[in-house]
Parts: C-alpha cells; structure tokens; sequence
C-alpha cells in the first residue's frame, strides 16, 4: 500500500504584480510543490501552443540516463502543455539587457541560478534530475525565480511571461532511493509500484500554477477553491486538502480522480482531468481541447522584439512561489505531500482580524505569503503572537501561536505539514491575560523544538519551558527572570545556539517599566531543569530606558554561532543592537554592553518612537540569517527584511504585508 502525504507550510504565493524599482536587480525565488496525480489521459494537440523544452543538464545522479525515462517524462509534460495556449515572449538577452533564472536543483535540492538563458518564445524549460528525497518522497516541482535588469520593454516582456505570474520553467525532481518506479507506456502491471508518467504530470501541474501561483490561493477560502471554471465542472466550489494547495482527498469528476489529489493509488495511472484543466484556466491560462472546459482558442505568438534601452536602466522585481513538495512512496498507498523542509519561513501577525500570514522570502527580502492567512483562535481579534520551528521532526517548519492580552493566555501549534493541531488551544500561565511572548528551540537534541512562553505586562518576568508532546505540553523549568518577581512588565523571550554547543539556549529580554536588561541561560542546563547563565546579565541599551527590550538569536554572519540582537521596546526609536555570540562565548566574563557590536542601528525612521519587534530567519537559504523587522506602529504596517550587509545602513524595501495599514498594536514577527 502507498500512504498518504501530507502538505508542509509552503513559500508559495507570490506577489502577481511585478514591481518598478530603481538602483537595484530583481530577485525572486524559485517554487517547489510535490505530489499528487492526475486524472484521465486527455487527447493533446498536434501542434502544441506551450512547448516544454526539458533539460538534462543538472541530472548529476543520472536518473536520465536510460532514454526510456525521458521519452515517459516529455510524454507526460507535453500531454498537458498540448492543451495550453500562451503568448510568452522569447527571452533573448543581450544589448544591455541580462537576465537570470533561479531554480531547486534537481540533484541537490539547493538553489542555483543560471545566468542569460535563451527561452524560445511560448517555451517552458524544465530541468529534470533525480536525487534521494529520504523517507517516502517520489518526486517534487515548482516554477523557478528570476532576476532581470535592462530596457523598460525587455523588462516588460519578462514581468508579463505567463498566466499571471512570470513563468520561464522551473525543476522537477524523483526520487532515486526507495520508490518502486513504473516506467511504462501505460498503468503498471503490478499494484505495488509508482506510475513515473502519473508523478511527473502531477509536478508539472505545481509547475505551472496548480497549488503554487498567486491566483490559486486568490481563489482559496474557507476549505475550497472557488475558481468559475472549476466550479462549474465539479458543480460548485471545489473542497480543497489541509495544504490548501491540493483538492481534497476523493475529489472525483465523472466518476475519475483528479490529478492534483493528495493520494495516488499504487498500480493506477492518472492523468490531468476536467477539473485540473478548469482550475487552470481559472488561475489564467487559455485552456483548449478538454471536456465541459470553455475553449479559449489559439493565442497570438508574443513580440521578441527587444525595445531600445531608456536613458536610465530600468529594474524590476516580482517575487516567485517558493513552494515545493514531495510524492512519497509506501508499501500500501500512494499520495503527496508538498513538504517545505528545505524553505524558511516567518510569521507575521497584527492584522485587526485576528488572522496570522505565514511568508516566505527571496534575496531581495521582499516578502510573498505562504498560502492564504490562519485565524489560529476563531473569536478572538487581539493580539497574536507567534513563532515558526519544527516542532515534530518532520523537517517542516510548524507555527505555534500566543493570545495577547483580554483573554486568559492560550498557545496553539499548527503543524506546517498537515494543517492539523500539533497542540490543540491549550491554557497556559494559569490563565493569565495579560498576554504571552513565543519562541523555540531544541534543548534535548531530539530534532524536536521545545515550545518558551512568557508573561507581558502585568506580571512578575514568568518564563515556562516545555515539551510538546502527544498534543500536549509538559513543563522542563518554570521560573521568573531576572530574580525580580517584584517586577511587573513580564518579559519576551528568544532562543538560539550562542556557544555553538548543538543545544537552544533562552535569551530573556524585560518587558516594559524595567531597564532593557537581558539574562541568556544555557539550554544543556535547562534540559535538565537547571538555570545556569551562560553570561552576566547586561543592560542592552541605556538603562535608563523603560519601553522594555526585544530579543532574537540567530546566526547572522554564518560562523555557526547565533548572535544576539535585540532592540528597544514598546516606545523609543527603531534602534537595534547585534552582539556576536562568538564573543560572548569568548569572553565569559565581560559585560556584554562594552563589547563591540556587528551592528547598531536604527531599523526604520530614526524619528519613530513607536518602536519596533524583531526576530531573525534564513529566509533565502544562504547560511546566513535576515533580522526581520516589524512597527509598533498601529497605523502603519511595515515590515523590513534586513541582512548583517545592510544593517548600519538599511535600504531593503519598507513593506505592508498586510492589506490594510492599521494593525491592533503594531505587527508581530516570529
């Protein structure tokens, strides 16, 4: 039997309008989803409108080499483009005009970029390769990323290339270890293998836009796509699977099933079906030849002309998904998982909803949602706080969300694989409600992060460490910060490795009405339930300051120790302050405030006294983390994705992830 895969929290939808900047490149990030099959084989053009031009290049395990596997593979890819029309333009660099795509290397799963590519016009190229996706993983695939600078048209002709999100191609990759391949012309012969031709139309379909573009999650809510098309075909809105990216579990048309299903019958062939075909005309592509599907007709060929440069360059970015999955393997069953292991992610909260948006993004830090936005506690509307980390050892990062203050303090763990509960709304603090601070890390080296909480304002610095486990939680240390219960501002928490040792350590930050003091406990100690400093406590900033301190922990400059940055609180100006964690750990003894910082700064307007939150991910998979910076400001939602380059003297973009610029206290990052 195959079992079920199950979807991870994903970098996918993107920004679909492009944006006109200046000074600078475009960079966007390429996608990645996994899984699933399709439907019925669909008759294909003779002279296909989309051609899928494959290459082989980066097939550094030699999946490919058998010739017999590539003719399965264009079959499956051209069976679907056959019934695709397109105007995309020829991409021909050149005259001052440069270009790069960015993709998911099929052999290593690393991104990589390839500088100038020539793509013939309404061709999409595809590298393909093979590698061990571990556990049960068939396949994954996703469309690629971009940067492009040059004339205003050569631009244009780039921003305007596909069905409403920027599609030169992308990557797919199968599995090389543990999958039962089937690499027939037809079904296999035998229930217990994996029809390769199902996998790879399957992919191709997260390729281009099924679970992975822009419009797709535009027309997701509440449980289901809501596409026309794909609403007519199936007689209403289509229930979609816990990923949002997949229709659920039995979607049938006609008594078939759909491709883009999370499960696959071993020993069955599945080719894209009606309602595959619908929802891609419903995220913008011109769909001919299918059933019960509206007939778009040809589209006119795009110009390949290239524009004379204006007097200025011109630069443009628009983010790409950066989603991607994986098809596993089983004895039993057959399904699909869009994982998100290898992506780094942030969550960010504030919006006046009580809704959560997870992002995802690329090197030019612009921000593009993860699918569509959580309510994490129907009913309320406060404050929320969050923390993403992997907090299950699947590889996926999770997301574990904190009420505010109004309500008594609750904390819930969605799992970034499933979109199920980890940890169901569960009461902490004894019902405090005032609030509760978030973060994680693994202290006990079980790949499974613990879960910090901390109390706001209104109670004495009260710091609880648990164990997330069988969708509940167990207390590890339980004391208050600082040996100051008298003091009542609480206090707001981080982890990271400071000594380079393997384990989280916790770094406490005093909340507001105290001096912004800091205390960092060593994690091998509070595995054991033991509190023993890692440094002296300091001041981290004036302490005459009373607004309270932000804290985080990461590794900003890729020595493989997590460095301490933090910053003023509730009031005062944007100013952040980065203390290498190597030096601590090279001077013990010393007062952290007199060490010589990696940064210090003021984040946003040195004017603003509104203050700001912090915290820090490898959002672009570099080995090197990005301080994340969000207001406090209520009517300005603005986020900055600074790195350790850029952060004496920040210029990456100011940006509202939000739709509406007011925000219940400011916007939240973790």
């Amino acid at each position: 039997m195959w079992n079920r895969l199950t979807p991870r929290f994903v970098s996918s939808s993107q920004s679909a309008a492009a944006r006109s900047k200046t000074n600078h490149s475009t960079r966007t990030r390429p996608a990645r989803r996994g899984c699933g099959l399709a439907l019925e084989y669909l008759e294909g053009r003779e002279v296909p409108a989309v051609v899928v031009q494959i290459d082989y290049s980066r097939d550094a395990n030699h999946f490919f080499d058998d010739p017999s596997r590539r003719a399965i593979l264009q079959q499956a890819v051209t069976d679907v483009a056959s019934h695709l029309n397109a105007s995309l333009a020829a991409l021909a660099p050149g005259g001052g005009n440069s270009w790069s795509g960015s993709f998911f290397d099929p052999a290593t799963g690393q991104q990589v970029t390839v500088a100038n590519p020539t793509v013939a016009a309404n061709t999409i190229v595809v590298y393909a390769g093979g590698r061990d996706l571990n556990g049960q993983e068939a396949g994954q695939g996703g469309f690629g990323g971009y940067s492009a600078s040059g004339s205003q048209g050569w631009l244009d002709s780039i921003r305007g290339r596909g069905p409403g999100f920027t599609l030169w191609g992308g990557s797919l990759a199968f599995d090389t270890n543990g999958t039962n391949w089937s690499f027939g012309t037809g079904a296999p012969a035998g229930g217990s293998q994996v029809d390769f031709y199902s996998v790879a139309a399957h992919e191709f379909g997260h390729l281009i836009g099924i679970g992975t573009a822009p419009a797709w999650f535009a027309q997701v809510s509440g449980g289901a796509f809501r596409g026309a098309t794909a609403a007519a075909v199936y007689g209403g809105a289509v229930p979609t699977y816990g990923d949002r990216a997949h229709w659920a579990d039995g979607v049938t048309v006609g008594g078939q099933q759909a491709s883009m299903g999370p499960i696959l019958q071993a020993g069955t062939r599945v080719s894209l079906s009606t309602l595959d075909y619908a929802a891609l005309r419903d995220i913008g592509w011109s769909v001919s030849g299918v059933a019960r599907v509206p007939d778009d007709g040809p589209v006119a060929p795009a110009a390949t002309s290239t524009p004379a440069a204006p007097a200025a360059p011109g630069f443009i970015s628009s983010p790409v998904n950066n989603p991607f999955g994986s098809l596993t393997a089983n004895p039993s069953a057959s399904g699909c998982s869009c994982s998100c292991s290898a992506c780094r992610l942030v969550a960010l909260t504030g919006g006046t909803d009580g809704s959560a948006q997870v992002f995802g993004a690329g090197n030019d830090g612009i921000l593009t949602p993860a699918g569509p936005a959580v309510v994490p506690f129907p009913g309320f509307t406060g404050v929320i706080r969050s923390v993403v980390a992997d907090f299950n050892a699947d590889g996926a990062p999770d997301v574990a969300f904190a009420t505010g203050a109004g309500t008594a303090a609750r904390v819930r763990i969605i799992d970034g694989k499933t979109g199920a509960d980890i940890l169901p709304a569960t009461a902490v603090l004894g019902g405090f409600t005032g609030g509760v601070f978030l973060s994680a890390g693994d202290v006990d080296r079980d790949g499974r992060a613990e879960l910090v909480v901390a109390t706001d304002a209104g109670s004495s610095p009260h710091v609880v460490l648990y164990k997330v486990a069988g969708g509940g939680l167990t207390a590890l240390v339980d004391f208050v910060a600082f040996d100051t219960p008298e003091f009542r501002g609480g206090a707001r928490v981080a982890m990271g490795d400071i000594n380079r040792d393997g384990v989280a350590d916790l770094v406490v930050g005093a909340g507001v009405g105290g001096g912004p003091r800091v205390s960092v406990y060593n994690g091998t100690g509070l595995a054991k339930g033991q509190l023993a400093r890692l440094v002296p406590d300091f001041f981290a900033l004036d302490s005459r300051l009373r607004s309270g301190v932000y804290v985080t922990a990461a590794d900003f400059d890729g020595d493989g120790y997590h460095d301490i940055a933090y910053s003023t609180g509730d009031t005062g100006g944007p100013r952040v302050r980065v203390v290498s964690g190597a030096l601590l750990v090279a001077n013990p003894g010393a007062d952290v405030a007199t060490l010589p910082a990696m940064a210090d700064f003021f984040a946003l307007d040195a004017n603003d006294r509104k203050g700001i939150r912090i915290t820090a991910h490898d959002l672009n998979g570099d080995g090197r983390a990005e301080l994340i910076v969000g207001s406090g400001d209520k009517t300005r939602a603005t986020v900055r994705v600074i790195p350790l380059s850029q952060m004496n003297t920040p210029t990456t973009s100011l940006q509202n992830p939000f739709a509406d610029p007011l925000t219940i206290d400011g916007v939240y990052v973790g």
